[in-house]
């Protein structure tokens, strides 16, 4: 049977090669990387291993099949990119080593939330996930095999940073909401970036919303903080301090 992996990936060679000089692996994970470096992986060649190694069946091993895939994905993950070809090799290695969905969850939970978590803060560091981020997270998804609760699930630490730090939740890829402020935590949640103040300001032309004043400005929750408003560019506005005194903790 020939191999189904792409016969010339110099990416998929390179990250094999880097592979076979882990001395940590077992030498039946050593000779099934070399037949991947070699572009002869196929069921027949993984059997004759099985079969010189006295292993049973491939599913006796897939602890270790599990951390070979790992490895594999830490080393394309270097450039924070994955390609389509580096997809396709992921999915093509899950089907020989038998790697069902749940696998990597289950048995590796804490080196995939390690991996996921180092993604995430990168990722999350400008309070922002625009079109290229949000394909990317598809992507951390479907290499991991998570359903799309467990991947959100997993995203809330950073997501909960993010908010802290200001960010909008329609802006952060994310269905769940986390519980971002607690009651002695409050007050540290309503300060207002610089970043977003000095936004605020030049967008007011520093003067207040409702009367135009340039005296007394004071930066207002348009729903209040109190209602649930966040700290976001766009849910800040300029007031004087009495025009805020009198819209008290109404919204607008």
């Amino acid at each position: 049977m020939k191999s189904l992996l792409p016969k010339e990936d110099l990416e998929l060679h390179k990250a094999f090669e880097i592979i076979l000089s882990i001395e940590t692996f077992s030498d039946y994970i050593l000779d099934i990387s070399e037949l991947i470096y070699k572009n002869e992986l196929d069921n027949e060649q993984i059997n004759k291993v099985l079969k010189y190694h006295n292993i049973k069946k491939i599913e006796d091993i897939k602890d270790e099949l599990l951390d070979l895939l790992i490895v594999y994905i830490n080393l394309i993950l270097n450039d924070h990119i994955i390609t389509e070809n580096e997809k396709n090799n992921v999915r093509l290695l899950k089907m020989y080593f038998r790697i069902k969905e749940g696998d990597f969850i289950n048995k590796r939970s804490n080196e995939v939330e390690d991996i996921l978590q180092r993604q995430f803060e990168r990722l999350y560091s400008d309070n922002l996930i625009n079109t290229s981020e949000s394909l990317h997270l598809v992507d951390l998804q479907g290499v991991f095999d998570l359903s799309y609760d467990q991947f959100d699930k997993l995203k809330e630490i950073e997501v909960r940073k993010a908010l802290e730090r200001g960010a909008d939740i329609s802006e952060l890829d994310t269905a769940r909401i986390p519980k971002v402020i607690n009651v002695q935590n409050e007050t540290l949640g309503r300060q207002i970036s610089q970043q977003v103040k000095d936004l605020v300001w030049n967008r007011d032309n520093g003067q207040c919303r409702e009367c135009g004043s340039n005296e007394q400005l004071e930066f207002d929750h348009i729903i209040p903080f109190s209602k649930g408003g966040s700290n976001t560019y766009r849910s800040i506005q300029l007031l004087c301090q009495p025009c805020n005194r009198k819209k008290s903790n109404k919204i607008g």
